[in-house]
């Protein structure tokens, strides 16, 4: 495909922010076509959205929002790049979107350089501004993944003292049960968290948040 190919769209229904999105789009030379739609129902309504590589979505259209969208456009054209443009940095709406198959998410009041965006999408990007990207990363440094692996109180007894170094003997010998009752909790916790050794245990304890 030569660069003069690309087709660009955008739907958006904020007059002025939309105008000022197509100048710029249109004077990018790689650009060979610019189309525009004010809600969701009219752009899923017209083939010609369906010949677009990249297209940025207003979060908040009247009906049918971007998100959901986003949705339909990657079930129907899934090779189509889609950009989410936004006011706002809800976590819930950052999420929907990426499950949706946008691959940037971009305030509209970090939105520096069209140009910029288009390059690094058409290069096998993604593009999330610095607000956002910093949102998802301290989401993922908050979440706590330990329900998941359901050990039981005695297992997370266990872990917790091999975690501070005990050998299964000192295990045995501070919570007065056998070496053999150590052995089958700290087999169920090996299995449960897909471990094979003790530094194995003590990372990913501590990756998924088993660790106080």
């Amino acid at each position: 495909m030569k660069t003069s190919d690309i087709k660009v769209g955008i739907v958006e229904n904020d007059e002025s922010f939309k105008e000022q999105i197509l100048k710029t789009l249109e004077s990018i030379p790689e650009i060979g076509g610019v189309f525009h739609w004010e809600s969701a129902e009219s752009f899923w309504e017209d083939e010609k959205g369906r010949s677009l590589d990249i297209i940025f979505l207003d979060i908040m259209l009247a009906e049918m929002n971007g998100v959901e969208l986003a949705g339909k456009i990657s079930a129907r054209d899934p090779e189509i790049a889609k950009i989410m443009l936004s006011n706002m940095n809800s976590d819930e709406l950052i999420y929907e979107s990426l499950k949706n198959g946008a691959i940037g998410y971009i305030l509209k009041s970090e939105l520096k350089d069209i140009a910029d965006v288009v390059d690094t999408v058409l290069k096998g990007g993604a593009i999330i501004t610095p607000t956002i990207a910093f949102r998802v990363l301290n989401s993922f440094k908050q979440k706590d993944y330990s329900g998941e692996f359901k050990l039981t109180p005695k297992e997370k007894q266990i872990l917790d003292e091999m975690v501070k170094g005990k050998t299964i003997g000192r295990v045995a010998e501070f919570l007065k049960v056998s070496k053999y009752t150590v052995q089958h909790h700290v087999k169920n916790i090996y299995k449960k968290l897909n471990v094979h050794n003790r530094a194995e245990l003590v990372r990913k304890a501590s990756d998924i948040g088993l660790l106080p």
